[in-house]
């Protein structure tokens, strides 16, 4: 979920400043900016200018594999699972993103 407008993330993305995990819509930041440009990250209150913005391409992953779920719980091994109401059952955790072994 995006911190500004509470709706999943279409875009997300952070500015290489930021050290916090959470992602922010790109598109909706750049549209809050348009009208009142501060360029603070909405996450952790940095300054985030737009050449400092990245898009995360793990979110990016994640948001394209699990498309009926707007929250996911990430593990200390880095793995993640999706969020769903307490009425459905949870899906089986994914693997880690990088597991170091080749």
């Amino acid at each position: 979920m995006c911190p500004l407008g509470k709706m999943r993330l279409v875009v997300p993305c952070r500015a290489i400043t930021c050290t916090h995990l959470q992602c922010f819509d790109a598109a909706l930041y750049l549209q809050m900016n348009e009208k009142k440009p501060t360029w603070t990250c909405p996450v952790c209150d940095k300054k985030a200018p737009y050449d400092n913005l990245i898009i995360d391409g793990l979110f990016m992953e994640i948001l394209n594999s699990c498309t009926d779920c707007d929250e996911i719980q990430f593990a200390e091994d880095g793995s993640w699972c999706p969020m769903k109401p307490k009425k459905e059952k949870q899906e089986v955790c994914q693997a880690p993103a990088f597991s170091g072994i080749e």
